[in-house]
């Protein structure tokens, strides 16, 4: 994340206050780069969508354009670029859809590079940060399951994954042996089981990749 989280109601009215002569617009003169910082600056609060009075500001205008630009075009990524939509993640965010939004481009963007970006998916499952397991993790796998086009990328990619790789996928697909979910009132809850939120399709598309792993 480029931005720390801010909890305090006064630090985000001084947000607002920064915020205030912000023109819609805007986006369409930032960088690559600044674009995602700027998903990242709304979802930690440091770039405000609401004013004082819970109105829209031309922040939120900005905000729903980048993300729409995000996921409708995924060439404009590289798959590197995945590694610091993961840094975005967080389980906690107050609003869940923000990070609907950031596995949903991660994973048009390895859909985009077909089988190596399945690949790289994968492999770099490893690196979501433990905040973000929920949605880096599980919705991500969740995603390429439910794919037709990404599920069957899938099974080829497990065949070329690392033992290391293997072995996390199968936690994940499982459930077991997996960190507990950080939530925002501060507990912790178990990590999901596949199976719990599955419909038939899913669970017989589990099962092909388990019985694949076990192949290997």
């Amino acid at each position: 994340m480029v931005y720390q989280k801010i909890n305090s109601h006064d630090e985000y009215l001084k947000m607002v206050e920064k915020y205030s002569d912000y023109e819609a617009g805007t986006y369409q003169y930032m960088t690559l780069r600044e674009k995602m910082n700027f998903l990242d600056g709304v979802h930690t609060d440091n770039i405000p969508l609401f004013d004082e009075d819970g109105d829209d500001m031309d922040t939120s205008d900005d905000y729903y354009a980048i993300r729409d630009e995000f996921l409708n075009h995924p060439e404009q990524f590289s798959l590197n670029d995945i590694l610091v939509f993961f840094e975005m993640l967080d389980d906690s965010c107050y609003q869940p859809s923000f990070m609907d939004n950031i596995t949903a481009i991660i994973h048009n963007i390895a859909r985009y590079y077909q089988l190596e970006g399945v690949k790289f998916l994968l492999a770099h499952l490893s690196e979501v940060p433990r905040r973000g397991y929920m949605f880096g993790l599980f919705v991500n796998v969740q995603l390429l399951i439910k794919d037709d086009v990404t599920y069957q990328l899938m099974k080829e990619a497990v065949k070329l994954a690392a033992p290391d790789t293997i072995m996390l996928l199968r936690k994940i697909l499982s459930g077991e042996d997996m960190p507990g979910i950080l939530e925002k009132d501060g507990n912790v809850n178990k990590f999901p089981i596949f199976a719990e939120s599955a419909d038939e399709t899913e669970l017989k598309r589990k099962q092909e990749l388990e019985n694949i792993i076990l192949s290997l």
